[in-house]
């Protein structure tokens, strides 16, 4: 079991609105709980523009109730009428992003028990009102704790994240090339990774929401946005190169000897240079280090590129040119990853090199997947 800290931020928005609520002696508290929970947010820039567009859909929600219920009455026909047009005015607007509070205040308002015949109307705009202002404490609370309560931590998470899933990745990688593992349970391993990738990348969009509203702190967090996109992007080419030899592991272990001992000698030297990107990042090791490749091509006078090359032309049957077209999927996701890391360590060597003052990045310690 593990609690992160959106389990922790939901608890305090609950109990800040219920003691609100309480402290204006406002009931039934429940709606305001209801309405907190439905209202966090992943990040603060969420939760800012999503509190204006959370108060228009109430509103509309509120005033829809409200006529409906002084025209015809709150029998459980009209609220189901109700909730279709609620729905259909959030969707002209463009705000069915709040479309279940907005329900939600609705039928809180119209179920509301002075909604009677020996009732004023007097007494049911109150009691709208008051179911109202109980919604919006709920939103306001929410909004509250994700600007004051344990903030995002997305730098440390995404770092993490990236490093333990990459770790995985080359793990996977290395008994790949060394002909070592299962195909099938790599590839139920292969499916885990991909969603953790995936839930890397939606973090990182959050991540990208967030403003600074410091006119010269801009530049400084455009640039680590810029850095954290390309160490995501470096995760997701090696995800996709394990998942390429994974699905040519057959047409690789058939490969010539001397071709697949290239390969794996590359993809050595590109797991080592990943490691130490990484290290600059938590800046182990200095920016401007460079890493120092030891290159197989540099004692023969043929590229990987021109070996594959003639390995495909002296292919005698057509099988064994579909292998090596095949081979030559996984040798672009090569390429296309080496390319990425010479991305990543140009621009992380000049984040920390240049404005150090300013580039900073606020890694703690982490062991596990946040």
């Amino acid at each position: 079991m593990r609690f992160g800290a959106r389990v922790f931020k939901t608890g305090i928005t609950v109990v800040l609105t219920l003691m609100v609520t309480n402290f204006f002696n406002l009931q039934p508290s429940l709606i305001a709980a209801i309405a907190a929970v439905f209202a966090l947010q992943p990040n603060v820039h969420r939760s800012v523009m999503r509190t204006w567009d959370q108060f228009q859909g109430n509103l509309l929600g509120a005033i829809a109730a409200i006529i409906m219920v002084l025209l015809f009455g709150n029998n459980i026909i009209v609220i189901g009428l109700t909730v279709i047009l609620v729905l259909a005015v959030l969707l002209f607007f463009n705000l069915q992003s709040v479309s279940a509070l907005a329900v939600v205040t609705m039928i809180a308002i119209m179920d509301a028990p002075t909604v009677m015949e020996s009732s004023t109307s007097l007494d049911f705009l109150e009691a709208a009102g008051t179911r109202f202002s109980l919604v919006m404490i709920g939103v306001l609370s929410s909004l509250l704790v994700n600007l004051l309560f344990i903030p995002p931590k997305y730098e440390t998470k995404m770092y993490h994240n990236c490093f333990n899933i990459t770790s995985d990745i080359f793990k996977w990688l290395r008994l790949e090339l060394n002909a070592v593992s299962e195909y099938q349970i790599v590839k139920k391993d292969i499916e885990s990774l991909r969603t953790r990738v995936v839930t890397l990348e939606t973090m990182y969009l959050w991540y990208r929401e967030e403003k600074s509203y410091l006119k010269r702190n801009r530049f400084a967090s455009a640039r680590r946005k810029i850095l954290f996109r390309h160490l995501i992007s470096s995760t997701r080419r090696a995800f996709e190169l394990l998942r390429k030899l994974n699905r040519y592991e057959n047409d690789y272990n058939h490969l010539d000897e001397d071709f697949r001992f290239r390969i794996r000698h590359e993809m050595d030297q590109l797991m080592a240079y990943h490691e130490q990107i990484f290290m600059k990042f938590t800046e182990k090791i200095r920016p401007e280090a460079e890493f120092e490749i030891y290159d197989i091509e540099d004692r023969s006078e043929n590229t990987m590129m021109d070996d594959f090359v003639k390995l495909y032309q002296e292919a005698e049957t057509e099988d064994e040119k579909v292998q090596y077209e095949n081979i030559l999927e996984f040798i672009s996701s090569l390429h296309e990853y080496s390319n990425s890391l010479d991305r990543l360590d140009r621009l992380t060597s000049s984040f920390f090199k240049f404005h150090s003052d300013k580039n900073k990045i606020n890694i703690q310690d982490e062991t596990l997947d946040i």
